[in-house]
């Protein structure tokens, strides 16, 4: 990659300015969007897993992971792009930086998989995910509202 691609597009930490795109771009792509304070909540606990993509200084996607202990995981908490950048490879490059970032905890014995939940008709955001590994694990009824189903999927870290 040359240094323009390189300074016109980068994934890195998110960032209290980044916030409101971040939110414009969970309100169109959820039915039910995260909260500001939801985010500000995950951006303060755990900053290394709050990622941005970004085009030409704009946010087009994000990525929010977080560990949980108890579960030897880590969730991915919410993945979206814009819809003016869908279909470009920001998700995938989103996924393959959380998966790097839980790469690290596993390797430092703190997580054994990676966990997420998606709608039960999100075709396109599960065919990625099974790209990479992901299995499903379990279906949620009604997680997403009446008749919404989720489905949990898991990557175990030891065959990523």
């Amino acid at each position: 990659m040359s240094f323009l691609a390189e300074t016109l597009l980068s994934i890195r930490n998110g960032n209290s300015e980044d916030l409101a795109p971040i939110l414009d771009i969970e309100k169109k792509s959820f039915d039910d969007p995260y909260t500001l304070d939801m985010f500000v909540t995950l951006l303060e606990s755990f900053p290394e897993g709050f990622r941005v993509y970004v085009i030409r200084e704009r946010v087009v996607g994000y990525c929010v992971t977080y560990p949980v202990k108890q579960k030897r995981a880590m969730v991915i908490v919410s993945i979206a792009v814009h819809p003016d950048y869908r279909d470009q490879g920001v998700g995938t490059s989103l996924l393959k930086d959380s998966i790097s970032i839980s790469s690290k905890l596993h390797r430092g014995k703190v997580i054994d998989k990676i966990i997420l939940q998606v709608a039960e008709e999100n075709n396109a955001a599960r065919s990625l995910y099974e790209k990479f590994g992901f299995k499903n694990q379990s279906l949620i009824k009604n997680y997403y509202g009446r008749r919404k189903n989720g489905i949990e999927m898991g990557l175990d870290l030891d065959r990523a």
